[in-house]
């Protein structure tokens, strides 16, 4: 099983959200999950990191995937074990997306904002099978709740497959119990 993971490549190692990512990313891969995302900084080096470190701990190998773009001309963070090219951000996007059967969002901008309106609405045309998203903290709440506002069908759909947990011991019972 994959966990994509949606959130900013602006957070620094200092800050308590990266700390927390990395945690989580540990605890992912101590469930025996794969980790996903889009393989740069911030969030996203974070959970690789937590994840890779669990992994050579427990295994000596494991998941930690990387969806980047090739025409960004970037190195990716160096915690992934695979990385998968896309040619452009709209290609990546559809790719993150497309390999989770999860997904984990911490706060983030319009790159994030993009990858979660681009996962609800594929749901939503029933374009891809309804999948959990888990949202770490409360930033995005108010968009998700404006979003429940469209139809009853986008609101039913959200409240089948979104939950908004608050801390680290949150998601490790929902992974203990394994009700992704």
């Amino acid at each position: 099983m994959v966990i994509t993971i949606f959130g900013s490549a602006f957070t620094s190692p200092d800050n308590q959200i990266y700390k927390d990512a990395e945690l989580l990313g540990s605890m992912i891969a101590k469930k025996d999950f794969a980790v996903c995302s889009g393989g740069y900084l911030g969030i996203m080096e974070a959970v690789s990191k937590g994840a890779a470190k669990e992994n050579a701990r427990l295994y000596g190998q494991g998941k930690v995937i990387g969806v980047t773009v090739k025409e960004w001309n970037k190195p990716p963070n160096e915690f992934l074990t695979e990385e998968i090219p896309c040619n452009n951000l709209m290609e990546r996007i559809l790719k993150l997306i497309e390999l989770g059967d999860a997904y984990l969002v911490f706060k983030g901008g319009t790159g994030t904002l993009v990858e979660i309106a681009t996962t609800l609405e594929l749901m939503n045309k029933n374009v891809l099978k309804e999948k959990q998203m888990f949202f770490y903290q409360d930033i995005w709440k108010p968009v998700i709740e404006t979003l429940k506002k469209d139809s009853e069908r986008l609101k039913e759909l959200i409240e089948r497959n979104v939950k908004f947990i608050s801390s680290p011991d949150e998601l490790q019972q929902i992974l203990q119990n394994k009700t992704l």
